[in-house]
C-alpha cells in the first residue's frame, strides 16, 4: 500500500506520516519547499517525540521518500500510484494544491480516497469541490472519495534544520485518533491506524471546535492578556483556568442541545482537555495557538460560533464572550492578522470589527457583551500584566 502526504509540516510528519507507517504504508511526502523535500528524501527518516505525563517517547518514522512539487511530473506520478492521498497544507493552501491532486487523479484508472487534514469546517465539501473543479470529466465525481480528517493530536513544533544533516523531530502529544466522513469515501476504506469512520462527521467537528479548540483559543488569548508565553503556564493560573473551563462548558451545553449529551460529553471530557493543556513537554507557545485571530473570531468559529450555539440553547455565554474580547486584544508582531486587527481596534474601537468579522451587532446581545469586555480589557494589558485580574477594575 502506498500513501502520498502533501505537506510535510507539523501534522503531515508529526501525525499523518507516523500513522501511515505504523499501518504498513509506503509513505511519500510532496513538499513545496525543495530544501525540505531534499532533506526527507536523502535521510529517509525523521523522529516524533510523543510527550505525555511528564515523559517523552521517541518514535522513528522510516523509511520515507519525498519529492518537490516543482518536479511536477514526479509529483503527478506519485499521486497516480497512491492508494490514498492526504493533505496537511493548511486550509488557505488547499486551492493551491488542488489542481495538482486533480491532475494526478486524472491519470488513474481506479478510484482513490483523498483526506484533507486541515481542521476546517465543511472540509469534505470544500476539498471535493476544489479538486473536482480541475478534473476533466464528471465521471471522476463518483470514482474518487473525499473527506476531511479531524485530527485530535497536537503537534506543537518542529526541532531541527532541514538544511542540515540531522533527522528532524516533531514534538506532539499522544492522541492517535482521527475522524473521517464515512459517507463520502469509496470502498475499501483506507486501513490507517487511529482512523474512525463516522456518518456524523460534522457533529464531531463541532464538538472539537466548540470544546477543545474554544478552550485552547480562550487559554491563548486570556494568557496573552496576563503576560504568559506558554500554554502550560497560563492554564495553571487559577483565574484563567476557571474561565477556560467555564467557556468550554458553555460550548458543551450548546452541543448537548443540538446533538445530545452523549456526543457533547460530560465534565470529565473538559477536565481531560485541561490536562492536555498542562503538558509542559509540548512547549506550546501562546503566539502559535493564538495566531490568526480574525479567522478564529468568525461567526461559526470556535469562540463566536460556540457562544451563538449556547445562546440558542438558552445559556448566557459569558466566558466565551470574554475570550472573544481577549482575541480582539491579541497582538503578535509576526502575525499580520493580529496586528492589523489590533491597530483597527486601537484607532476606531471594536464595533466595526465585531460586526464585520464576528457577524454580531455591537449594540445588542452577544455582540454588545464582547464590545464592552473588549473596551474594558484593551487598554489594560501589556507585557507586565502578569498579576492583573481579568475582571478587576485595574483593567479600566
Amino acid at each position: 500500500m502506498k500513501a502520498v502526504v502533501v505537506g510535510p509540516g507539523r501534522i503531515g510528519c508529526g501525525f499523518a506520516g507516523q500513522a501511515l507507517r505504523d499501518s504498513g504504508y509506503e509513505v511519500v511526502f510532496l513538499a513545496r519547499n525543495p530544501v525540505m523535500a531534499e532533506h526527507l528524501d536523502r535521510l529517509g527518516r525523521y523522529r516524533v517525540w510523543v510527550t505525555e505525563g511528564g515523559r517523552t517517547h521517541e518514535r522513528w518514522v522510516e523509511p520515507v521518500r519525498a519529492a518537490c512539487l516543482r518536479d511536477r511530473e514526479r509529483a503527478l506520478e506519485e499521486i497516480a500510484r497512491a492508494d490514498v492521498v492526504l493533505t496537511a497544507v493548511g486550509a488557505g493552501s488547499l486551492p493551491v494544491v488542488a489542481p495538482l491532486i486533480a491532475a494526478g487523479l486524472a491519470r488513474r484508472t481506479t478510484g482513490a480516497n483523498v483526506l484533507g487534514l486541515e481542521n476546517l469546517r465543511r472540509a469534505t465539501r470544500k476539498l471535493r469541490e476544489l479538486v473536482l473543479a480541475h478534473l476533466p470529466t464528471a465521471a471522476h465525481a463518483t470514482r474518487h472519495g473525499f473527506s476531511g480528517g479531524l485530527v485530535h493530536r497536537v503537534v506543537a513544533r518542529r526541532v531541527g534544520d532541514p538544511s542540515g544533516g540531522e533527522p528532524l523531530a516533531f514534538v506532539s502529544d499522544s492522541p492517535e485518533e482521527f475522524h473521517v466522513d464515512a459517507t463520502s469515501l469509496i470502498a475499501p476504506l483506507p486501513a490507517i491506524r487511529g482512523m474512525i469512520a463516522t456518518d456524523r462527521y460534522e457533529a464531531f467537528v463541532e464538538r472539537k471546535l466548540y470544546t477543545y479548540s474554544a478552550g485552547h483559543a480562550a487559554l491563548a488569548y486570556l494568557g496573552h492578556l496576563k503576560g504568559y508565553r506558554y500554554v502550560h503556564t497560563a492554564v495553571r493560573d487559577p483565574e484563567i483556568r476557571a474561565a477556560v473551563l467555564a467557556a468550554m462548558a458553555e460550548g458543551q451545553r450548546g452541543l448537548a442541545a443540538r446533538y445530545g449529551h452523549e456526543l457533547a460529553g460530560d465534565e470529565r471530557l473538559l477536565h481531560d482537555i485541561l490536562a492536555r493543556f498542562e503538558n509542559a513537554g509540548l512547549g506550546d507557545r501562546i503566539q502559535r495557538v493564538g495566531r490568526d485571530p480574525r479567522r478564529k473570531l468568525a461567526a461559526d468559529e470556535r469562540l463566536v460560533g460556540a457562544a451563538r450555539l449556547a445562546e440558542r440553547a438558552g445559556y448566557r455565554p459569558r466566558n466565551l464572550a470574554l475570550a472573544a474580547a481577549a482575541a480582539l486584544c491579541f497582538v503578535d508582531a509576526d502575525d499580520p492578522s493580529s496586528t492589523e486587527m489590533h491597530d483597527e481596534v486601537g484607532r476606531a474601537g471594536p464595533d466595526r470589527i465585531i460586526q464585520r468579522v464576528c457577524g454580531l451587532s455591537p449594540e445588542r446581545g452577544l455582540g454588545r457583551r464582547v464590545c464592552e469586555d473588549c473596551k474594558h480589557l484593551f487598554n489594560g494589558h501589556g507585557p507586565e500584566s502578569l498579576l492583573l485580574s481579568l475582571r478587576a477594575h485595574l483593567w479600566s
